[in-house]
Parts: structure tokens; C-alpha cells; sequence
């Protein structure tokens, strides 16, 4: 009596099994991601163009608003950490007197999902405060992209430079 009542009970667990979908193998996983990233490559390309219009422009809080997420963290060189919008916004106004010119090139884009890690090289032509010609800076960056509300926004970016260091200070003698 017991094996006859749980016959339809492991039927019906075997039948709700049988629908569900089957494991993506590597091989499929890879296709896809291929797929996706491929779509993505010209999402973040089209970004960039944008990000660095938007920069050049001096618009320091459109760039912080349409490009990062509410909760992003930057990493620029040589700084502090900065998390959120007003904090992202902060450190890219401080370039905005020095009339920056920017370029932005992304060579890798690989997409999971919602989630884009995008790599790549920039130009960055500035002139510093109390200098008579402006300096371009080489580097590069790498950029966490996540799809939030059908808009893909920065959540994570880190950019560093080719220039050599700057020299320090030797130590002063006791």
C-alpha cells in the first residue's frame, strides 16, 4: 500500500525533473558568452565614445550620472578609492579646469549574462595647473559593466598610467 502511494509521488517528481532545463555544457556556455560578448563589444564601444565626449565636454556629473552606477567604485592612480556617484563625480571635476581631451578604446569585452569586464587603453591630453603646454597621458583600464534597469552602467573602474612615476622626494637629512 505504501510503495502503491508513493508511485505517483516519484512520478510526478521524475515528470517535473524531466522539465526542466538541462545544464549548459562548457562548449554551449562558451557559444553563448562568445554571443554575448560580441553584442556587448558594441554597446561598450558606443559608451565610450559617449564617456569620453561627455569628458572632453568638461561634464563631470553627466559622465557620473548616465555612466556608473549608484553604488560604483573608481580607482583612479595615485588617489583614494571613490564609491558612489557624488564621490566618482568629485574626482573627475578636479580634471575639468585643465581642458581634458580623452580617448577611449576598449580592446576586450567579455559578457556573462548581465555582467561585461571590459579592457582597454586611453589618451589623455590635459594641461596642469601652472603649466604652459598641455601633457598626454597614455594608460590603461578595466572596467566592470553590469545591466541594471536595461542600461549598462560601470560599477567598478581602474585606470592607470604608461608614464613613468614621478620621481620622489629624496628624504630630508636629519
Amino acid at each position: 500500500m505504501k510503495v502503491a502511494a508513493a508511485f505517483p509521488a516519484f512520478a510526478l517528481l521524475a515528470a517535473a525533473a524531466a522539465c526542466q532545463p538541462q545544464a549548459e555544457t562548457a562548449e554551449q556556455a562558451m557559444a553563448r558568452m562568445d554571443t554575448e560578448s560580441a553584442a556587448a563589444k558594441t554597446a561598450i564601444d558606443s559608451l565610450a565614445r559617449e564617456f569620453a565626449m561627455h569628458f572632453s565636454a568638461g561634464h563631470a556629473d553627466v559622465v557620473a550620472n548616465s555612466f556608473y552606477a549608484e553604488n560604483a567604485t573608481a580607482m583612479p592612480p595615485n588617489a583614494p578609492m571613490a564609491s558612489g556617484r557624488a564621490a566618482i563625480q568629485a574626482v573627475l571635476a578636479e580634471f575639468m579646469p585643465m581642458k581634458p581631451q580623452l580617448t577611449i578604446t576598449p580592446q576586450s569585452v567579455s559578457a556573462n549574462g548581465p555582467v561585461v569586464i571590459d579592457r582597454g587603453v586611453y589618451s589623455l591630453t590635459f594641461t596642469p595647473p601652472g603649466a604652459t603646454a598641455p601633457v598626454t597621458d597614455t594608460g590603461k583600464y578595466l572596467a566592470e559593466w553590469r545591466l541594471i534597469d536595461g542600461k549598462w552602467l560601470m560599477v567598478n573602474d581602474i585606470w592607470n598610467s604608461d608614464l613613468p612615476p614621478m620621481p620622489m622626494a629624496a628624504p630630508a637629512k636629519p
